[in-house]
């Protein structure tokens, strides 16, 4: 099968990073005439997202400054010039793929915080997410799409988490006119980093659509779980 990555360079990652940077401080912003409280599970949602991004951006932008002028990998003794390079592209490559896989993983944790919040409060919680997702769904009356989105996001969640290989029964979800092979055995075709972008834009439309549906945006209050709990660093 052929995996579709994209050749991209580090100042390119840069700019589609702080571009998805942008993006969802608009939509950050965009909440703000709700006046939610620091504590509210909205405001954290954004909160922790942005910050996430941010982190992203920072690495990266620190790989185009710095990479590959380390102290450590100075001391690597290579045979010829041609060992070097390709030592050193490859483990560029390795990093950003850390990255992009990171930054995955952490919002989908982050989202998925948010929508369980979110469903308990309006007592639609179910054990499974997907379930979860698409009871909420309904009960709010969101854009049925995002029921195709969650089972996209869920599917690709549970494929990345066994190393990128899809364990189960071979499926295709179609979601905005596009159909996505999950094939057992074998890894996704499909996940790289305009795809992890696509999906981070995405999860930032459906909390927006959660956020602005009427039974929502009329709560004057919905708690983050973390609530009343501080981080003391010790030296």
């Amino acid at each position: 099968m052929e995996l579709k990555h994209y050749a991209t360079t580090t100042p390119e990652l840069l700019e589609i990073y702080k571009s998805l940077s942008r993006k969802t401080l608009i939509s950050f912003t965009s909440i703000n005439h709700y006046l939610y409280v620091e504590n509210d599970c909205r405001t954290h949602f954004y909160n922790c997202i942005t910050s996430e991004i941010e982190t992203a951006v920072l690495l990266v932008d620190l790989l185009v400054e710095n990479y590959p002028n380390i102290p450590v990998l100075q001391k690597l003794n290579f045979q010829t010039e041609e060992e070097m390079n390709n030592f050193l592209n490859n483990k560029l490559s390795v990093i950003a793929n850390n990255i992009r896989e990171n930054l995955f993983h952490r919002i989908f944790l982050r989202f998925e915080s948010f929508a369980r919040i979110i469903a308990k409060d309006q007592r639609k919680e179910e054990y499974s997410l997907l379930e979860t997702l698409k009871k909420l769904t309904t009960h709010l009356n969101i854009d049925s799409k995002y029921q195709d989105f969650a089972t996209l996001l869920i599917y690709t969640r549970n494929t990345v988490h066994f190393e990128g290989y899809h364990t189960k029964v071979s499926t295709n979800v179609d979601y905005n006119g596009v159909e996505y092979q999950f094939l057992q055995g074998k890894p996704l075709a499909f996940f790289n980093i305009k795809f992890v972008v696509y999906l981070i834009e995405e999860i930032d439309r459906f909390v927006l659509a959660i956020i602005n549906s009427d039974i929502i945006s009329k709560k004057v209050f919905i708690e983050h779980i973390s609530t009343g709990i501080t981080n003391n660093f010790i030296d």
